[in-house]
């Protein structure tokens, strides 16, 4: 016997369908998801090799602090209670507690995985097979950035959402276990997705504050609207869980209003938390360009007078200790530099004449960066820059693209030594 959930007829889909409560089997898994303990232990295993890869290269402090290893280790623990413990085992019985499930998994542990760097810290695990990766992926590069546009993401998320709460593909995920690890991981992931270009670093690309409070409250109301439309509903519509809300001193449909209710309240706060948090960041930006502003009248004369000095020296011949840097060492060895480049992936995002594998396509490309006048565009090229530069970027220029990659001092001065031989 079917029961339809809405008026289609009878030619209505089965996700628009369920069985009546009388014949309504228990859901077939028993709350095993051994698929949830092991993805989230090789996660796990994934993240503490890219900490270690960085932790070797001195940079542990500058790319993951201890606040973001915090961060993921709170996430490991919400997905755990969430999905992979005995409390998780309500929510094959109780509607509410599966919602619950899911917005820990989309609100809480997502947020915290993107806090915590997750996917660039991975991304050091699989560092030796950058070059391999890289020319496998290559074709996939267009559709890829078509597929990862903030709007593509946005519909990601508001889909899957409201795709998997319909009543036939939610019955399916509860009886079938594959079906329910794809279900998880499709919120997972679009939810990752989902945060990271929230509350992505600002840079050139990527969403202004105004876009991205946009971004979450638009998503905010419509995957409140699910949760509304339970909440309100006359008659029961999730047949699978009738008989085990019984067992909890609960009507089918009072455990649906109690699952409508925690994902359009419960649900809604949070996107209110993070649209808060988002004004303020949008304040605080406001606030700096104002000050920069302000000061841009002071320092131009300042400026204008260093750029006249500067210019007024032979780009062919840079100075360090007295010594010019054109054809003369500048107090490394570009051999070891050479070395260095290679042993430290420069070449993953560089193509850089010399190393090879070196033919990254993100970075500029550093053939002749000897005889260029500015690095990064702000910079005089004097090697004194040139080593701050690769031994700190983000101090130099705060936000930019380029991470820190545990460069020590003698490692810079080398490599320095080996650029300036690309003329």
């Amino acid at each position: 016997m079917r029961k339809l959930i809405f008026p289609l007829g009878s030619t209505a889909p089965f996700i628009f369908t369920q069985p009546a409560f009388a014949h309504t089997p228990e859901p077939s898994q028993a709350n095993s998801h051994a698929w949830a303990i092991v993805a989230i232990f090789v996660a796990s295993l994934i993240y503490l090799e890219g900490l270690r890869r960085i932790a070797a290269r001195d940079a542990l402090s500058r790319i993951a602090g201890p606040w973001r290893m915090a961060a993921f280790a709170a996430a490991v623990a919400v997905a755990t209670a969430a999905l992979a413990s005995p409390a998780s085992a309500l929510g094959e019985e109780l509607f509410s507690f599966h919602m619950a499930q899911h917005l820990a998994l989309m609100l809480i542990c997502a947020p915290l995985f993107v806090a915590a760097r997750a996917s660039l810290i991975m991304t050091w695990a699989f560092l030796p097979f950058a070059p391999l990766l890289r020319s496998s992926l290559q074709a996939l590069r267009a559709p890829w950035r078509a597929l990862s546009s903030p709007l593509a993401i946005w519909l990601w998320f508001i889909g899957f959402f409201g795709l998997w709460h319909l009543p036939g593909l939610y019955l399916w995920a509860l009886r079938n276990e594959a079906a329910h690890a794809l279900e998880h991981a499709c919120f997972f992931a679009s939810a990752y997705a989902f945060w990271s270009v929230a509350f992505a670093p600002p840079r050139r690309g990527t969403l202004g504050y105004g876009g991205r409070v946009l971004f979450v409250a638009s998503a905010a109301l419509l995957s409140g609207l699910p949760g509304a439309l339970i909440s309100i509903a006359a008659r029961p519509l999730y047949a699978p869980h009738a008989m085990a809300t019984l067992r909890h001193g609960l009507t089918p449909l009072e455990d649906q209003q109690l699952a409508g209710l925690v994902m359009w309240i419960i649900g809604g706060l949070a996107y209110i938390a993070a649209v808060l948090a988002l004004l303020a960041l949008w304040m605080r930006e406001a606030e700096r360009k104002a000050l920069r502003k302000s000061r841009a009248a002071t320092t131009l004369v300042a400026c204008m007078a260093l750029s006249a000095a500067l210019t007024g020296c032979d780009d062919a011949a840079l100075w360090r200790g007295g010594q010019a840097v054109a054809g003369v060492n500048v107090g490394g060895d570009p051999q070891k530099g050479a070395q260095y480049i290679a042993a430290i992936g420069c070449g993953a995002c560089h193509s850089i004449p010399g190393v090879s594998g070196a033919s990254g396509l993100v970075g500029p490309p550093l053939d002749n960066i000897g005889r260029r006048v500015y690095i990064a565009g702000l910079l005089r090229n004097t090697p004194d820059n040139l080593e701050a530069w690769l031994r700190d970027p983000q101090k130099v220029v705060p936000g930019n693209v380029m991470p820190n990659m545990g460069i020590s001092e003698e490692q810079s001065r080398d490599i320095a030594a080996y650029l300036y031989t690309l003329r």
